[in-house]
């Protein structure tokens, strides 16, 4: 059979993803933070885009434009998005997303500065700008505000690293001091090795091994120390606390960790009593010295939506304009340069970021409406949840609510990521409104595998002595629910939610019963 070579020419549909689809599709899975913080890069680059405050409409436009030379940008447009009735009784889900009102803008107006030290932006209004007499921000001279001189935390390093510079007076010794205060993890633990570190610094082990001990002796107890029991055994020690039956429950407490508290009794030479006595004491003790030093700010969780009860009974859902960023075109600035623009490349520019900012304006709104059209769908799939609680909770799958709203299963799923709704039961990440279906034993709506775990818990909440539950049971009054599970799915539930078995249970009611 020969071999040739020729050029065939074939025309094939297909998609392509633009840059700009591309982006879209990351905007719709950023969390709102994240969200925020692309926004404000965008507006830094993009001259033509400005924040939006609450009447921030005028020279601005947030529309189409042609951007040829010679014409005029439309007047500005004001967006604004709805909120949506979702339960009712015909289901109209598409009229009331026509129906709804609820304003995104949610930036303060800066306001006037006065000499008598603070003006509103319009008459009465609320301006979070407040200066001196002198006309500069309320402060020191060169113009710096009173956070300037807050008091900075203090890192655990240099907390260390102050009190080595009075304990460690020979220089050697102070070095190897240092070394060891770099080598703590993040809990406070001591994680390199003593031969390693003797052979780096050119002294001996047993050096290093004193430094260590010395170590020990620094605020906060227990740091430097080399496991949890000789962190234990420090913070004891420091609070007058050591004796003899305490190092031994400190040398055994992989019992305790096993639940073996009859043994752990024993060799401490106790009874049960006297051993939850010691495991009291135990509990004043910090497990992290470091935790104290850690600064990281909380964050906060913004839900994007809000599900609220209606007058009539129904449900409501409302995005959450706080957590959308509004963003405006000045059409008046672009109006400007775009006829000052004389140089080929300058047009080109000015064009592509108008085209930009226009795209950015589109690709924001409809990341709103899609957000509101699957939360909608969820809170009119999920409305027993917000009449029962955990209990309530239906089997339902990312492709169920694909397939009512008519989009594909993967945008869903960028959808829920990151995303909170705010319910009258709490805040809830829209991931856990989806879960696997349990089967109903009498043949009814089948269970949520949320809802199966929530009964499991609450049946060994209940749990008293001698009535332990053990899995065999659990599954047989789960079936007296109507719920069948198997016992190893029993098991997995609860090992999930970090429940002892039943034996581990009963001791530790044991122990608490004294």
């Amino acid at each position: 059979m020969a071999l040739g070579q020729r050029l065939d020419l074939r025309q094939a549909q297909g998609l392509v993803m633009t840059p700009q689809l591309q982006q879209a599709i990351k905007l719709l899975q950023m969390s709102n933070v994240e969200l925020s913080a692309f926004v404000e890069e965008q507006i830094v680059e993009n001259s033509l885009l400005e924040a939006a405050g609450p009447n921030d409409n005028d020279g601005a436009y947030d529309g189409e434009f042609d951007g040829n030379e010679g014409s005029e940008p439309p007047e500005a447009a004001t967006v604004t998005r709805d909120s949506a009735d979702v339960v009712t009784d015909d289901g109209s889900f598409d009229r009331q997303l026509d129906a709804a009102d609820t304003d995104y803008s949610n930036v303060w107006d800066d306001g006037i500065a006065t000499d008598q030290g603070y003006a509103g932006g319009s008459e009465g209004g609320d301006s979070l700008v407040w200066q001196t007499s002198g006309g500069g921000q309320h402060g020191s001279e060169d113009g710096q505000g009173w956070e300037a001189y807050a008091e900075q935390e203090i890192s655990l390093r240099e907390h260390l690293e102050r009190q080595i510079n009075l304990e460690f007076t020979d220089p050697l010794l102070h070095r190897v001091a240092l070394v060891i205060a770099d080598s703590l993890d993040e809990a406070g633990y001591f994680v390199g090795d003593f031969a390693e570190m003797a052979y780096l610094l050119g002294v001996d082990q047993a050096t290093v091994a004193t430094v260590h001990q010395e170590f020990l002796q620094l605020d906060p107890p227990g740091i430097g120390a080399r496991g949890l029991s000789e962190c234990l055994q420090q913070q004891l020690a420091e609070m007058d606390a050591l004796n003899e039956p305490m190092q031994a429950l400190l040398d055994n407490l992989e019992l305790i960790g096993r639940g073996d508290f009859q043994r752990a009794a024993r060799l401490c030479g106790t009874d049960l009593g006297g051993l939850q006595t010691m495991l009291e004491r135990l509990k004043r003790c910090v497990p992290r010295p470091a935790a104290a030093f850690d600064h990281e700010p909380a964050v906060t969780v913004i839900p994007d939506v809000f599900v609220r009860r209606a007058a009539d009974g129904s449900w409501v859902v409302e995005l959450n304009g706080d957590a959308l960023p509004q963003v405006l075109v000045n059409r008046a600035y672009y109006a400007t340069i775009r006829r000052g623009a004389r140089d080929k490349h300058a047009v080109e520019f000015v064009t592509q970021q108008w085209q930009t900012a226009n795209w950015l304006i589109k690709a924001l709104d409809q990341r709103a409406n899609t957000i509101l059209k699957v939360t909608t769908s969820i809170v009119q799939a999920q409305d027993r949840f917000f009449e029962q609680g955990v209990s309530g909770l239906r089997p339902m799958t990312l492709r169920d609510i694909a397939d009512e709203i008519q989009m594909h299963e993967s945008t869903v799923s960028r959808v829920t990521n990151g995303k909170y709704m705010a319910t009258p039961r709490g805040v809830m990440e829209l991931k856990f409104f989806f879960s696997n279906a349990i089967p109903n034993a009498n043949g009814t709506d089948a269970h949520s595998a949320e809802a199966v775990r929530h009964h499991l818990k609450r049946l060994i909440e209940g749990e008293a002595l001698p009535n332990v539950l053990s899995d065999e049971a659990l599954v047989d009054l789960l079936q007296e629910q109507g719920i069948t599970v198997a016992r190893r799915t029993v098991a997995k539930y609860r090992e999930g939610m970090n429940i002892p078995s039943s034996a581990k249970r009963r001791r530790l009611l044991k122990l608490a019963a004294g």
